[in-house]
C-alpha cells in the first residue's frame, strides 16, 4: 500500500499527471508486480466508470483499509483528491517507521534470551555442580522480565492512535467536512473497539447534543487527563479553528518525549537485567568449583 501511493503521490500531485494517466503509467510498468497490477485494475475501473474510493474497495491485489478508503470517498466529494493522497502518504510513512522502531526494539530482549539459553546450555554440559531445576528457574526468570519490558516497550513505540485520530480530523475539518462526519472518520483510524475509538464515538455523540469540544472528550481515566491537559495548552491564544491541529501537535511532543526516554533507557536497562543474570549463574553454580579449587 505504501509503495502505490508514493508512486501514485509522485506522478500525480508532484508532477501533476492526471489520475487516469498516473494509474495507466504505473501499470505498465515492465516488470509486473502487486503494484503495476492495482494499477491497472483501477484504471480500467476508472474507465469503466466506477468512483476511486471503489475501485480500492474491490481491489484484490492490495489491501486498502476501511480508513484509506474513506479518506478516498471524503476527497472525492471535496474535490481535493492530492491533499487526501499527500496526508495518507504521510500517515502510512509514520506506521512503517513506528514498526521499524518496534523491530529494532526486539533486538535487544532476544539478544538477552538467546544469551541465557546459551549460557544455560554451557552450564548444564559443563559444570558439575549444575542444579537444572533451578538452572532452569533462572533462565525462566529472564525470559519472564524479557518478554515483560520488551511488551512495555512496544507500548511506548507503538503508533500513536490519539494522534493520528485527532491529527485526521484536523485535516478533513480544515478542509471542509462537518465535524461529526470527521470524528466518524477518526472512530476508524483509532479502532471502534479501543479505549481511544470508543472516546471519539462518545464524543460524536456528544457533540451532535451540542455539547462543547472539550466537555464532549472527556472521560475519567488517564487518556481524559492527557487530553484534558492538551485542551488547555491549545486553547492558550491562537484561533479555534486549528484547535485539533494543536491537539494533534501536543499529543505527539508528548509521545515523541516518551519514545526518546525509552530508547535511551532501553540499551543501558537490557545490558543490566544481563549483568544481574550472569551474576547470579556465577555465584549459585561457578562459586562452590572455586571454592574447592581454593581448598585443594
Amino acid at each position: 500500500m505504501l509503495e502505490f501511493t508514493k508512486m501514485l503521490y509522485e506522478l500525480f500531485v508532484i508532477q501533476g499527471i492526471n489520475l487516469s494517466k498516473s494509474l495507466l503509467i504505473m501499470s505498465s510498468k515492465p516488470r509486473k508486480n502487486a503494484v503495476s497490477r492495482t494499477a491497472g485494475y483501477i484504471y480500467s475501473a476508472l474507465e469503466n466508470g466506477s468512483y476511486f474510493s471503489n475501485a480500492l474497495k474491490s481491489c484484490s491485489e492490495i489491501n486498502f483499509d476501511d480508513v484509506y478508503v474513506s479518506f478516498i470517498s471524503i476527497a472525492e466529494k471535496n474535490g481535493d483528491l492530492k491533499t487526501a493522497l499527500s496526508y495518507l502518504k504521510e500517515k502510512i510513512e509514520r506506521e512503517k517507521e513506528c514498526r521499524k522502531k518496534i523491530a529494532e526494539a526486539s533486538v535487544y530482549p532476544f539478544f538477552v534470551i538467546i544469551l541465557a539459553v546459551t549460557a544455560s546450555i554451557f552450564i548444564g554440559l559443563y559444570t558439575s555442580t549444575a542444579d537444572l531445576w533451578l538452572l532452569a528457574k533462572y533462565v525462566s526468570a529472564l525470559i519472564f522480565i524479557s518478554i515483560f519490558m520488551y511488551l512495555a516497550v512496544i507500548k511506548i513505540l507503538s503508533e500513536n492512535t490519539l494522534y493520528e485520530a485527532f491529527s485526521a480530523v484536523d485535516f478533513l475539518v480544515t478542509h471542509g467536512v462537518e465535524l461529526s462526519e470527521a470524528v466518524g472518520c477518526a472512530i476508524q483510524i483509532a479502532g471502534p473497539s479501543t479505549k481511544t475509538g470508543k472516546l471519539f464515538e462518545n464524543a460524536r455523540v456528544n457533540l451532535s447534543y451540542g455539547m462543547d469540544l472539550q466537555r464532549a472528550f472527556s472521560c475519567r481515566n488517564k487518556v481524559g487527563a492527557q487530553l484534558s491537559e492538551a485542551f488547555y495548552y491549545a486553547d492558550l491564544g491562537g484561533s479555534k479553528n486549528d484547535l485539533f491541529g494543536k491537539i494533534a501537535a501536543y499529543l505527539k511532543l508528548e509521545k515523541d518525549k516518551k519514545r526518546m526516554i525509552c530508547f535511551s533507557l532501553m540499551e543501558p536497562v537490557f545490558i543490566v537485567i544481563t549483568g544481574l543474570f550472569i551474576l547470579s549463574i556465577m555465584i549459585t553454580f561457578f562459586m562452590p568449583l572455586i571454592n574447592e579449587i581454593g581448598f585443594i
